[in-house]
């Protein structure tokens, strides 16, 4: 990723904000993982609605808006562990999974998603 598109996403990019809904989580990420998320890995284009970035040990997946936001335990060994994950709780923006079960399969089908476009 160039420079300039790198600077141009993280303008656009916040934190979550307004009312959250916590779903216990426990989603595991290798070292490697890990080292591909402090890369950042933002949209390629208009058609690539998700951008997924760790900003320190907060992991943030971004569409339109930040909808997903957990704080990662991280290991000596370099993985890391999410034991909570925040969605964004407003009906006006994000229309939420019915079950958490579903929106945890929404979110670990982000990552898949953005793990298969990066490679």
């Amino acid at each position: 990723m160039t420079a300039d598109r790198a600077a141009s996403w993280k303008t656009k990019l916040e934190p979550l904000r307004g009312d959250r809904w916590p779903i216990r989580c426990g989603h595991a990420f290798s070292a490697n993982e890990m080292a591909r998320l402090r890369q950042r890995l933002w949209s390629r284009d208009m058609d690539d609605r998700w951008a997924v970035w760790l900003d320190g040990s907060v992991l943030r997946c971004w569409t339109n808006t930040c909808v997903y936001e957990t704080q990662l335990s991280v290991s000596d060994d370099g993985t890391g562990v999410a034991i909570v994950l925040d969605l964004l709780d407003d009906k006006e923006t994000y229309q939420r999974a019915s079950t958490d079960a579903a929106e945890l399969e929404r979110f670990e089908g982000i990552l898949s998603l953005v793990w298969r476009r990066d490679n």
